[in-house]
C-alpha cells in the first residue's frame, strides 16, 4: 500500500531548516533540542511523533516520576521478600505461596472518562486487563475507584452513568466480577472526574512473562484487533490537521473496546504461554506501537526492525505516523523464535485471532522502522522509552491545609437538643457519600464465573 510525501530518515538528514510543529504537540523547545541532539539531525514527522508521546505525562510522568521513585527508594529487604516483579513491568506481582502469585495493576483513566464517558471507563478496564495478560496471567476480577463532582450537578449527571457502564459492561463481559470499590462525590472533581480501575490475576510462578525484546533474528508478531484511527489524539495532538492541511478529518481521540474480541485475546494469550512460544510480549495501550516497539526493544539485548506496511489496517488512509500513534484496543506484540512461528500462529488460528510477522530483533542498538523500503525511523529506543524528561516542579504546601487537618471533631459544635441531633442525623443520611451505594454496585455482576466468595457490601472482595 504506497503512501505518499513520506519524510524518511534521509530525507530528514539533509533538511535541517524544516519548520516543525513540535509545540503543537506538546514539546517544549529545549525537549525538541534535546531530541535533535539525540538523533544528531532533526527527526522525521514519524520520530517527531513517537517522542512527543512517549515524552508526555501520560506516557512518561515526567512531572511525577521524582515523586513515585520514593515507592522504591524506601522499599525494604522485608517488603521485597514475596516480591516477584516490581515497578518498571506492565504489572506487580507477588507470591503468595505454594508455588503460586498473584499480579495487580490499577490505572487512571481520567480524561478520555470526561470526553467520552462509557468508551473512557470501558477502555480503562481494557487496558489494565492486558496489562494482566502480558504477565502471563490470568485476570480473575476488577474493582474501581471513582471520582465525581457534586452529585446535583448537570455535568455529573452526564458522566456518572456512561463511566459506571462502562466500567460494569466491559469488565462484565469479560467474565471478570466487580468485587469492590469506591465511590465519592465532591465539588472538586467537577470537570475532572477520576477513574481508577484495578484488575487482579493469578498464576503460576514459573509462568510470569516479560516486556522484552531478546534474541537476535526472533520475530515481532502483532496480534489482535486492526489498527484503526481511534484513540490518536487520546495522548497527543495527532489528529489535527497540524501534519497535513488536506489530510482526513480530525479521528476521535477516546480509543474504542470491543470486550467480546478481548475476551478471545485472553484466551489466546494462556494457550500461547501454555505452549511456550512466547519469549517476550507487550500489551499495546498508550501510544500504541511506539510504546510497544520502543519498550520492547529498550528491555531487549540488541535491536528491533519494524516493517510498518505490514500492520493490518482498519482504516487506510491512515498516515504512518497516525499508525504508529494509535490507541486501537485489544492488540498485542509478542516476541517469537522462529523456529515456534507455525505453533504460534496455529493457536492463533485457532482462536480466530489475526496475527502478523511485523519485524525482528536485530544484533543492532536502535529501534528501526520502515514503511517499504523508507525507512522512517531510527532512534535508540531507550531515548523514547525510558530517557526522557524528568521535572521536579516548584511546589508548596497549601495553606489551608493546616486549618484543615487541625479541625478535629472535638472542636465541631454539638447539638443541644433532640431537634439538632435530628438535623445531624438526617444530614449525614442525606451526603451521597455516606448513603447506601448499591444503585450504582448493582449494575455490575460480582458473581459472574462462580468463584466470588465475598464482594459488596462486604469490606473487601475474596474470589476462589
Amino acid at each position: 500500500m504506497a503512501k505518499t510525501n513520506i519524510d524518511t530518515v534521509e530525507h530528514a538528514s539533509t533538511t535541517a531548516d524544516t519548520q516543525q510543529p513540535w509545540a503543537a504537540l506538546g514539546l517544549k523547545a529545549d525537549e525538541y533540542e534535546r531530541i535533535r541532539e539525540i538523533l544528531g539531525r532533526r527527526p522525521t514527522i514519524a520520530e517527531l511523533a513517537m517522542y512527543s508521546v512517549m515524552w508526555s505525562e501520560h506516557c512518561s510522568y515526567k512531572s511525577s516520576k521524582v515523586h513515585l521513585a520514593q515507592f522504591s527508594e524506601n522499599t525494604t529487604d522485608e517488603m521485597n521478600e514475596k516480591l516477584l516483579v516490581g515497578i518498571g513491568e506492565n504489572a506487580g506481582v507477588v507470591d503468595i505461596g505454594d508455588g503460586w502469585a498473584v499480579t495487580f495493576k490499577v490505572e487512571s483513566h481520567n480524561h478520555p472518562s470526561y470526553i467520552e464517558p462509557y468508551q473512557g471507563a470501558a477502555t480503562g478496564v481494557g487496558g489494565i486487563v492486558r496489562d494482566i495478560m502480558s504477565m502471563g496471567a490470568r485476570p480473575i476480577a476488577v474493582m474501581d475507584s471513582l471520582r465525581f463532582g457534586a452529585i446535583d450537578h448537570a455535568d455529573t449527571l452526564r458522566v456518572l452513568p456512561g463511566i459506571v457502564a462502562g466500567v460494569g459492561g466491559y469488565g462484565n463481559c469479560l467474565g471478570l466480577p466487580n468485587i469492590g470499590g469506591e465511590v465519592i462525590f465532591d465539588p472538586c472533581y467537577q470537570g475532572n472526574p477520576l477513574v481508577n480501575a484495578l484488575s487482579v490475576g493469578k498464576m503460576r510462578i514459573e509462568d510470569i512473562h516479560l516486556a522484552k525484546a531478546s534474541g537476535v533474528g526472533n520475530l515481532v508478531i502483532l496480534f489482535g484487533a486492526k489498527t484503526g484511527g481511534d484513540g490518536i489524539g487520546g495522548v497527543s495532538v495527532l489528529a489535527s490537521e497540524t501534519f497535513d492541511a488536506d489530510g482526513p478529518a480530525k479521528r476521535p481521540a477516546v480509543q474504542v473496546g470491543d470486550p467480546f474480541a478481548e475476551k478471545v485475546l485472553i484466551e489466546c494469550c494462556l494457550d500461547l504461554y501454555a505452549a511456550h512460544v512466547v519469549d517476550g510480549i507487550q500489551d499495546l495501550g498508550g501510544a500504541g506501537l511506539s510504546c510497544a516497539t520502543s519498550e520492547l526493544a529498550s528491555n531487549g539485548d540488541g535491536g528491533m526492525r519494524i516493517w510498518l506496511d505490514r500492520v493490518p489496517l482498519r482504516d487506510a488512509s491512515l498516515r504512518v505516523e497516525e499508525i504508529l500513534m494509535s490507541e486501537s484496543q485489544e492488540r498485542m506484540m509478542a516476541v517469537v523464535e522462529p523456529a515456534k512461528l507455525e505453533e504460534f500462529m496455529a493457536i492463533t488460528r485457532r482462536w480466530d485471532v489475526e496475527a502478523t510477522v511485523v519485524g525482528e530483533v536485530t544484533d543492532g542498538k536502535h529501534l528501526e522502522i520502515f514503511w517499504g523500503d523508507e525507512q522512517i525511523i531510527d532512534v535508540p529506543p531507550r531515548s523514547v522509552a525510558h530517557d526522557g524528561p524528568i521535572y521536579n516542579r516548584p511546589m508548596q504546601r497549601p495553606a489551608y491545609l493546616a486549618a484543615l487537618q487541625g479541625n478535629v471533631p472535638d472542636d465541631l459544635a454539638r447539638p443541644a437538643d433532640g431537634e439538632g441531633l435530628r438535623a445531624a442525623l438526617l444530614s449525614l443520611m442525606a451526603s451521597p457519600n455516606l448513603c447506601d451505594k448499591s444503585w450504582i454496585t448493582n449494575q455490575y455482576d460480582r458473581y459472574v464465573m462462580g468463584n466470588t466468595a465475598l464482594a459488596m457490601p462486604d469490606d473487601s472482595g475474596v474470589v476462589r
